[in-house]
C-alpha cells in the first residue's frame, strides 16, 4: 500500500511540475518572438495591409513621430493606411532587444525608402518600440517613438 501511494504521490509531483514548467514557458516572451512581430509590423506598413496592421498594435497605442506628432490606435491605422505618406521599403539598422517579463524593448535605426504625397524620398530614423505580450498570448505593440538622429 506504501508502494503504491509513494508511485501516486512522486507522479503527482512530477505531473504539478510539469504544468508549472509549462506555464512559465508559454507566458515567457521570446525575442525571436518579438523579432518577428517587427517584421510582420513593417511588411503591413509596406503592403498598407489593414488587418495585420490591426492585429499587431494595441488598442492602448501611442505611436510618436520624429516630428513630435503622436497618436493613438485609430489615429495611427488611418495615417498609415489612407495618409500621404507609403513606404516602399524599411530595414532595421542597429537593434537592440531587451525582454523583461511580458515586454519587450526594441531600438533601431528605421532606414525606409517612401512617397511622400508622391514624391519619392529617403527616412534615416531613430526607433524606440515597445512590445507586449496579452493574455491570450498575443504580442501587440504598444508604444512606438521615432526621433531625428
Amino acid at each position: 500500500m506504501k508502494h503504491t501511494f509513494l508511485n501516486k504521490s512522486g507522479v503527482l509531483i512530477w505531473l504539478l511540475l510539469f504544468m508549472t514548467f509549462y506555464a512559465v514557458a508559454q507566458s515567457s516572451l521570446r525575442k525571436e518572438d518579438i523579432i518577428q512581430t517587427l517584421k510582420e509590423f513593417d511588411n503591413a506598413m509596406v503592403q498598407r495591409n489593414s488587418e495585420v496592421l490591426a492585429s499587431i498594435v494595441s488598442d492602448n497605442l501611442t505611436y510618436g513621430h520624429s516630428s513630435g506628432n503622436i497618436q493613438n490606435k485609430d489615429q495611427f491605422l488611418d495615417d498609415a493606411l489612407n495618409g500621404p505618406f507609403q513606404f516602399i521599403s524599411i530595414a532595421n539598422e542597429e537593434q537592440s532587444l531587451v525582454v523583461s517579463k511580458d515586454t519587450g524593448i526594441v531600438r533601431h535605426i528605421l532606414a525606409a525608402d517612401a512617397k511622400n504625397n508622391g514624391s519619392p524620398t529617403k527616412i534615416r530614423i531613430g526607433v524606440l518600440m515597445v512590445f507586449q505580450k496579452n493574455d491570450h498570448g498575443k504580442i501587440l505593440l504598444l508604444a512606438r517613438q521615432a526621433y531625428k538622429l
